[in-house]
């Protein structure tokens, strides 16, 4: 591979320390343009039309479900022991249309951050070009996500109230440690839930290829994020990684709650109050999101985003198993 000429006068790789609470946390760094120079060449190799990947007229077996059911939130409760095998199908449509309602949202606010980001930098760069390529990207995945929706016969929706609201707080301000921290966060979240989703034959054909797709180019998209968060931790004083980190994981105790939409439950005959309640007491399903985000969370504690009383609001949102890893559900 040809050295990209924006890099010949300066290092391609080093390392730098973060100083955490419990020692120094010694990180790999790669300079930007290398990075993004090799995900612009696998952009090139392996990127989707989701008009003509996809199979949108591919039937749907109404015993089929739409997601693995260890991923459906009521799994393993009393409400979903007392569901007949059609209800809990409907029921995996519904919450596979919320997620991906979810996920049209974030990746919004994603693409205006990344807007912002480039703004900032050198146009001609490697790094903006890949920014501009990544924002491409999820267009197409808002685009893909919705029509997957209406396939299904639904329509997609907004986070409630609160949530919604400080989305527009954090697209006006642009601040990149936690905006990159952010991406991550939904992008592994997705990610988890999809690699479990489109191997799966048991699954939707037209939701296994949706998710295959998504699997695919978001894992350039995490690989972006995660080098320049670890790019920009070591640059910051450590109050303002920790004010950061504290203020993420605040946000994700409020948005972890808006993945499934109060709707999911009424589409199915169930009260969504009760459902909610059900689904946020569940051992598996609090063990579910703690295994979702796993790779996303040790990824923080290496990088200092665990750092301080971050810690804490993850473990008692029960988004983060306090004795580390977390199996993934069955």
């Amino acid at each position: 591979m040809t050295t990209p000429a924006a890099v010949t006068d300066r290092p391609r790789t080093w390392t730098a320390k973060v100083r955490c609470r419990d020692g120094d946390h010694t990180l790999d760094l790669t300079d930007r343009e290398v990075v993004a120079a090799r995900l612009l060449k696998t952009s090139r190799r392996h990127s989707f039309d989701p008009h003509v990947d996809v199979d949108w007229d591919a039937p749907q077996d109404p015993d089929r479900f739409y997601l693995p059911p260890p991923l459906v939130s009521l799994y393993e409760t009393p409400l979903w022991d007392r569901m007949t095998h059609r209800q809990r199908v409907e029921l995996s449509k519904h919450e596979l249309c919320s997620i991906a309602s979810f996920g049209i949202w974030s990746e919004m606010l994603l693409m205006q951050s990344l807007v912002q980001h480039s703004y900032r930098l050198r146009y001609d760069s490697d790094h903006v070009a890949y920014a501009l390529t990544e924002i491409a990207d999820e267009c197409r995945h808002s685009v893909m996500f919705a029509r997957m929706v209406k396939t299904c016969g639904l329509r997609t929706h907004r986070p409630r109230g609160p949530v919604f609201q400080l989305g527009k707080v954090v697209a006006a301000v642009y601040d990149p440690m936690p905006m990159f921290a952010g991406v991550l966060l939904v992008e592994e979240l997705t990610d988890a839930f999809q690699r479990l989703t489109f191997p799966d034959e048991e699954m939707q054909p037209m939701v296994r290829q949706v998710t295959r797709i998504h699997v695919i180019e978001e894992a350039r998209h995490i690989k972006y994020a995660r080098e320049e968060l670890k790019r920009l931790v070591v640059r910051k004083p450590a109050v303002q990684r920790r004010a950061a980190a504290y203020g993420l994981a605040q946000a994700t105790r409020l948005m972890a709650a808006e993945i499934i939409h109060p709707s999911c439950y009424a589409g199915v005959g169930l009260d969504p109050g009760i459902a909610r309640r059900v689904a946020a007491r569940s051992p598996h399903r609090r063990a579910t999101m703690a295994w979702s985000l796993a790779k996303c969370t040790a990824f923080f504690d290496e990088v200092g985003f665990l750092d301080g009383p971050a810690r804490n609001v993850w473990i008692k949102a029960g988004l983060l198993a306090p004795g580390g890893s977390t199996p993934a559900p069955r």
